[in-house]
């Protein structure tokens, strides 16, 4: 019989966490929307995580996007979900994304009753907060955790339904880069879990070659048929360099 697949599963979070609390009357629906920089998000470290744990772990599909992806994917692909898998939750850098991703953490190897499982949670430094700064963490973190899971004989996935739309896209472009091997997310019209599959990206040989001060700024724009000022406009060159976080993923 042939072993099951080891699997790690990058996980976006965001807050639907606690809406879907507010309406059950766990948590004031004031906290589900606050700002980053609003003070009451301090209120998080004070908050008990049992009756979120609770609500998780016997109603995953109701309580979260995350959840509701995680269960559903490992009902119709069963045996990816069978054997040996970690997850890692990404948080925002804000008392919400630490509280949430704290509950997820512990609800996850409840929900997916894998044979072998652990979860763990990470905060992303600026996610939430600083929008280039947290994108460009992210996708430092998520490239690590991919490469990671590759050495060790994992399949990377990332879960992408969770959190705002420019962090998730921004995951599963640092995902792909680094080998992930599909992304997980619940189709907003159907409702239904779908797979993305492998897209198997790379940057091009110029930029990496411009990075490395091997390629003069004329073969830049001959390569990518935009002009130096277009490509600093749209973020792929700092000044006379490549950005922070296209060089990351490289």
């Amino acid at each position: 019989m042939a072993a099951f697949p080891r699997v790690f599963l990058g996980v976006t979070v965001g807050v639907s966490l606690l809406s879907n609390a507010a309406r059950r009357g766990i948590v004031d629906g004031e906290l589900a929307v606050l700002s980053p920089d609003d003070p009451r998000q301090s209120r998080f470290a004070e908050l008990s995580i049992d009756p979120f744990l609770k609500f998780a772990v016997e109603e995953p599909e109701r309580c979260c996007a995350e959840l509701n992806t995680v269960v559903k994917a490992a009902r119709r692909w069963d045996r990816l979900f069978a054997g040996d898998v970690a997850a890692v939750f990404y948080a925002s850098d804000t008392g919400q994304g630490r509280f949430v991703a704290s509950v997820l953490e512990r609800a996850f190897c409840q929900v997916v009753r894998a044979r072998s499982c652990r979860a763990s949670a990470r905060v992303v430094e600026g996610l939430g907060r600083d929008f280039y700064g947290g994108l460009l963490r992210l996708a430092q973190v998520v490239k690590s955790d991919v490469v990671e899971a590759r050495r060790g004989g994992r399949l990377p996935y990332v879960v992408a339904t969770g959190g705002y739309k420019p962090e998730s896209t921004f995951a599963v472009i640092a995902a792909y880069i680094a080998g992930a091997v599909g992304v997980l997310y619940i189709h907003e019209s159907f409702q239904e879990v779908v797979m993305l599959p492998m897209v198997p990206l790379q940057l091009r040989e110029e930029l990496r070659r411009y990075a490395r001060g091997e390629a003069s700024d004329a073969e830049l724009v001959r390569a990518l048929g935009v002009d130096l000022q277009h490509l600093r406009e749209v973020g792929v060159l700092e000044g006379d360099s490549v950005s922070r976080l296209l060089a990351e993923l490289m």
